[in-house]
């Protein structure tokens, strides 16, 4: 299978008009982004210790719908993977809380290993990892994840998935490094990491 160089966007000007491209405008991706971060932060030290991310992931995943779901895009679950989805332009979009992001020499990872389902809908996408690079899709749909992590930075990326875990990028387009347009940063500094909520789909017996 053809390999191919990981595009990594960076700059305003490269990123606006590939979001145009996508229908998903900036303002919007960060502001499911804000959502997911303030839920996050309303844990307390009773809640369960994954609480963080579960509230991030669900909250997350409620603002991505809330805010895109209209006429061309629309919800979907297939394959038990909470998404939202615009048939027209063949794009899925998940929100996924990761270790790091918007970082060039580390792909983002998620808190928890990804289920079944989510391979299943990426799966012409499998590859073996390379760094840097990623294969040419071969399938019809483009799944990205909003990827946050646990000190507000933010990407619109398009990962490889195998084995429960994001291989090589295939696309990775930075929104935010986790400050404000006045440098003020997103969230607080916290001592306690994010556990990902990530519900796992099976069959009932």
């Amino acid at each position: 299978m053809e390999a191919v160089r990981t595009i990594i966007l960076r700059e305003p000007w490269e990123i606006g008009p590939r979001l145009l491209e996508l229908s998903l405008p900036k303002n919007k991706l960060l502001e499911a982004r804000d959502i997911a971060v303030h839920e996050g932060s309303n844990a307390t030290k009773f809640h369960a210790a994954n609480a963080p991310g579960t509230f991030r992931y669900h909250h997350g995943i409620w603002a991505l719908r809330h805010l895109f779901v209209s006429q061309d895009w629309v919800l979907d679950r297939a394959n038990g993977v909470e998404t939202i989805k615009n048939i027209k332009l063949g794009l899925i979009v998940g929100f996924c809380n990761v270790d790091l992001a918007c970082v060039d020499w580390r792909d983002p990872q998620p808190r928890t290993k990804k289920g079944s389902g989510v391979e299943l809908v990426a799966a012409p996408l499998l590859f073996d990892s390379l760094p840097q690079y990623a294969p040419r899709q071969t399938g019809s749909w483009q799944f990205f994840y909003l990827m946050v992590d646990d000190k507000g930075a933010a990407e619109l990326s398009r990962p490889v998935i195998s084995r429960g875990k994001f291989g090589p990028m295939i696309e990775r387009i930075y929104l935010s490094t986790g400050t404000d347009d006045d440098g003020t940063a997103i969230t607080k500094d916290v001592s306690d990491g994010i556990v990902e909520f990530d519900p796992q789909i099976a069959r009932k017996a």
